[in-house]
């Protein structure tokens, strides 16, 4: 029993210590733009007032800071933000408040629904295109308000946004649904027979005269596409039968396999 109140003792002078220590301290908390900021990347940096730091805090987030006088600074792509005189009160928070930021989100969804971090490249719109900011697809970043171009590394060839303004007090959120590739099989007869080893194909933009693609002659003519709309154009090289067939729109749909057979007779 004598042990049991020994413990007891202990463990209540831990508890009385635990909230002796939470009421010497007071609370700041970070919202940029409520929950539009909430988890941008850019950490805000705290300074007590003989200018040394007392810890980081991101947006949406907050520190446990000792009652005095503090400085926040928060860089941003571009700039910074400068808080003065924050103060904080033992047992209190004191919600420091930004608006007057721009964020930029870049959000790729891939075929199973999830952000597969593709490289994000922010360069700047004007002349000469300097480099602004790299990060990945499902971040967020705060920048200061400028007009921007937005390269994402997505399959095939990545995909760009050009002149995207980027304004104080807004969420600017780019999405991009990451496609599959999609696959033409072309067979060529003549007679109900195949030709493809004397038939080049060559794949147009549907429309256009826009070449896309192109197979020589082979055993096979199986070729893969963005998905979208096309036409398709042979050269029959066998030296009988029709010496070139267009056949038009070809829809592609993303990750499917498509066939068409085009005769030359």
């Amino acid at each position: 029993m004598r042990s049991l109140r020994i413990l007891s003792t202990m463990l209540m002078a831990l508890l009385l210590a635990s909230f002796a220590a939470g009421a010497d301290t007071g609370t700041l908390k970070l919202d940029v733009m409520g929950e539009l900021g909430a988890g941008a990347r850019n950490p805000a940096h705290v300074f007590a007032s003989g200018g040394k730091e007392a810890g980081q805090v991101m947006p949406g987030g907050t520190i446990a800071l000792a009652p005095g006088t503090y400085q926040l600074v928060m860089p941003i792509i571009g700039g910074k933000i400068t808080k003065n005189d924050v103060e904080i009160e033992a047992g209190r928070t004191h919600t420091v408040l930004i608006t007057n930021v721009a964020l930029l989100e870049v959000d790729v969804k891939a075929r199973n629904s999830k952000d597969p971090g593709f490289g994000v490249t922010v360069t700047d719109s004007t002349e000469g295109h300097a480099k602004v900011a790299s990060f990945l697809s499902g971040d967020k970043y705060l920048f200061a308000p400028m007009e921007v171009n937005v390269h994402v590394d997505a399959p095939p060839q990545g995909y760009d946004w050009h002149a995207v303004p980027l304004v104080p007090g807004r969420r600017t959120l780019l999405s991009l649904k990451e496609t599959a590739p999609a696959e033409l099989v072309v067979q060529t007869v003549m007679s109900k027979m195949p030709i493809d080893g004397a038939t080049r194909v060559i794949i147009l933009r549907a429309g256009t005269q826009s070449q896309v693609a192109a197979s020589d002659p082979g055993p096979e003519h199986r070729i893969k596409l963005d998905p979208g709309d096309y036409d398709i154009f042979v050269e029959n090289r066998a030296g009988k039968g029709k010496p070139y067939v267009t056949s038009q729109g070809v829809h592609l749909e993303s990750g499917a396999t498509v066939e068409r057979t085009v005769p030359m007779d």
